[in-house]
């Protein structure tokens, strides 16, 4: 891919190069020389006097016209057609095959080393498929001149057609004003009206016809070039035959594959566009114009200051007709975008074509490959062997369920540690997706990490429909994976068959076809895994199935338990704290456990449709509609049992936060009661001092008294 990469970088910079320099069409005609006439008038640009002067610019650009327009007409002509079949070619294809034909033999031999040497060390080699691609790349390199010389002629049979039969021929009748002889080029001398008033128009109608004469070297140029590059790949062709069968190599030859085919059809893509402006130009591009003023002093707009003649593909063109005002002037830039277009366009839609068909080759050689090496590695099928007294299990498959059997961890390992995937086994590729899941608590493992989630379903996502993925090498891996899990799984490999499951869309049904516990159960086989009903509380009434492992319900509900804990709230529109997540979660839980243990199919499907979120691991561990109930359960016991610890933690806390008020109230209390002791006895003591106040009173009363008789007992006497 490194090739590739550097040529989408160069790309866009060749892309732009090729903007800026690329010309268009102009209907240029030589008309004869005027003679000057009148005196310069500088005083007004209005109704100006025309001073004509021969100007050796204004001839070097309508020779270089001339010159352009008979190479243009040179490559396009019948007579002067490419021999595609000339000796000189035939010799350097030659010459190319024999140094293939030399690499060839070097391989043979090195492969002759290689069998003899596996031999000796009992190793065998599966000779037909070696033995087919050599001859495959033998036949290639001797019929290669043939064959894409071939489609280099049907691309040139196609570029006549639209030429010659479709209405090309009637794009050069109105380039060519005139015949394409030599003496456009040696009789002509340019002309140019010296007034000042003139510059402008013809500063543009010169750069006008500059531009017309890099359209014609340009549009010949390419043409010329594309032949060169099909010459160059035609030599190369037989080296075609030793990049393809190597993987290592191979890129190299998806890209001589891309440039050929994109500069084979260019020239057809390019011939048939201009047919197609021949077509419009004849029937007249469909805008408004307004041609009323042609050759009248109403349409002299832009006078007419070279001697060179240009306009629209309509106009009969004559020294008052030479885009003068401004509807012949826009006929002639819309024709200048339409050949722009003309010779743009092709190389984009065949840049794009080639980038999706190189992909979509890839992809399906890939697919391809991956099924002729499963189908050749495919290992015989063994012998039947005779049924044995066993358990009975849940879900009657013939794969390991998780409840039976403690599957071994393998190494974890990324997609790029699988070398060859066609000879590693479904149990080995899934441990190494990290995809496992043998057991609930490996459901528990995925459903509590949402990254782990994540990854997981953008897994099995990529495995469903690996034309998704934008990295050329993680699609070729996922499409070489999803072809051996098609061909296991068309070959009987349960595990194959539950990935492709779980990454199907279908897993509703897919589940309910899962069968459930058959009657009467069959407890497991090894006591220390198998509990009765009586050890594992029911919830609802509902006991759990007699099969069930202990540990596996136990690490469900531990792992649920401490999610429950532990795990932030995930806060939205119904939930706001822990208390409100649990309470949701266990109406859902719930209600998906009488759906699911409900005798209604319709109802167990509504079931399975409420916890579609589990339906991928279900399907990847192969787990039963009873063992989905368990799951369901011991993760709805994890929920209670930690919605009973906050209600009992938000009790207490009530409790204390209660206690505290209460200790705060009797202090208050009591200080309440020393307050009133106080004003009780302050008033008291007031009553007191009343008292003693009243009695110094009566007092006070009484000397006053005995004050009045004493003289009245004085006068008496």
């Amino acid at each position: 891919m490194p090739a590739r990469s550097i040529l989408r970088l160069i790309a866009p910079f060749f892309f732009i190069i090729f903007i800026l320099i690329q010309p268009t069409f102009v209907l240029a005609q030589t008309t004869p020389t005027p003679r000057p006439n009148g005196q310069q008038n500088i005083t007004s640009c209005q109704n100006y006097i025309s001073s004509w002067q021969p100007d050796p610019i204004v001839t070097e650009a309508g020779k270089a016209a001339d010159r352009s327009r008979q190479l243009l007409y040179w490559v396009f002509s019948k007579e002067h057609q490419s021999i595609d079949t000339a000796p000189v070619l035939v010799g350097l294809w030659s010459f190319s095959r024999n140094i293939v034909y030399i690499f060839i033999v070097f391989v043979i031999v090195a492969f002759g080393f290689s069998y003899i040497f596996l031999k000796r060390r009992a190793m065998t080699i599966d000779l037909p498929p070696i033995l087919f691609k050599v001859g495959g790349v033998l036949l290639f390199a001797t019929f290669s001149y043939v064959f894409v010389l071939g489609l280099i002629q049907i691309s040139e049979i196609l570029m006549r057609f639209f030429i010659e039969n479709v209405g090309g021929r009637d794009l050069f009748n109105i380039i060519f004003s005139g015949p394409s002889v030599e003496s456009n080029y040696t009789t002509f001398t340019g002309f140019r009206d010296i007034n000042p008033c003139a510059g402008e128009s013809a500063s543009t109608s010169l750069f006008l016809i500059k531009t017309t004469t890099f359209t014609y070297n340009v549009l010949a140029i390419l043409m010329i070039l594309r032949k060169i590059i099909l010459w160059f790949l035609l030599i190369l062709s037989p080296f075609l035959a030793l990049l393809m069968p190597f993987v290592f190599i191979r890129n190299i030859g998806w890209i001589w594959i891309g440039v050929f085919f994109q500069w084979l059809f260019y020239g057809p893509m390019v011939a048939l566009f201009l047919a197609a402006i021949s077509r419009i130009w004849i029937a007249g591009i469909p805008y408004a114009f307004d041609f009323n003023r042609v050759n009248k002093p109403t349409g002299q707009v832009y006078k007419t200051a070279i001697n060179i003649l240009y306009g629209g593909p309509a106009q009969t063109l004559t020294p008052g007709n030479s885009s003068n005002y401004v509807d012949t002037y826009a006929e002639y830039m819309i024709a200048l975008v339409m050949l722009w277009a003309a010779i743009i366009l092709p190389w984009l839609l065949l840049r794009i074509f080639r980038d999706y068909c190189c992909a979509a080759i890839e992809a399906s050689g890939a697919t391809l490959r991956a099924i002729y090496e499963r189908t050749r590695l495919q290992p015989p099928s063994p012998s039947p062997v005779a049924p044995t007294v066993g358990p009975t299990t849940t879900a009657g498959m013939a794969m390991d369920l998780p409840f039976r059997k403690q599957m071994v961890e393998t190494q974890k390992a990324s997609m790029e540690a699988m070398r060859d995937i066609s000879k590693t086994a479904t149990d080995q590729i899934v441990s190494q997706m990290n995809m496992q899941v043998s057991q609930l608590s490996d459901i528990s493992r995925f459903e509590t990490n949402r990254e782990m989630t994540s990854e997981f379903r953008q897994t099995l996502s990529h495995i469903a429909n690996p034309q998704s993925i934008a990295n050329p090498v993680e699609r070729e891996r996922f499409s070489n994976l999803r072809s051996e899990l098609v061909t296991r799984s068309n070959a009987g490999d349960k595990v194959a068959q539950s990935v492709l499951s779980a990454a199907s869309g279908d897993t509703v049904s897919q589940v309910m076809a899962v069968p459930a516990l058959s009657t009467p159960r069959v407890s497991m086989v090894s006591p220390q895994k198998a509990v009765s009903l009586k050890s594992i509380p029911t919830l609802g009434g509902k006991p759990l199935p007699s099969t069930v492992s202990l540990e596996d319900y136990e690490e469900v509900k531990k792992m649920w338990l401490n999610h429950y804990r532990e795990a932030p709230v995930p806060v939205s529109g119904k939930v706001k704290d822990r208390e409100q997540w649990l309470g949701e979660d266990m109406k859902k839980l719930t209600n998906a456990i009488n759906l699911l243990t409900s005798s209604n199919p319709q109802m167990r499907q509504k079931g399975l449709e409420e916890v579609s979120q589990l339906l991928p691991f279900l399907l990847l561990g192969g787990f039963s509609e009873v063992e989905t109930v368990t799951y369901l359960r011991a993760k709805l016991e994890a929920a209670k049992q930690a919605m009973a610890e906050a209600e009992a933690a938000k009790k207490a806390k009530t409790e204390a936060q209660k206690e505290k008020e209460e200790e705060e109230g009797l202090v208050d209390v009591a200080d309440e009661k020393k307050e009133e002791e106080k004003a009780g006895h302050i008033e008291e003591m007031m009553e007191m001092g009343e008292k003693k106040m009243e009695n110094a009173g009566v007092e006070n009363a009484k000397m006053d008294n005995k004050g009045e008789n004493l003289p009245k007992e004085e006068k008496s006497e």
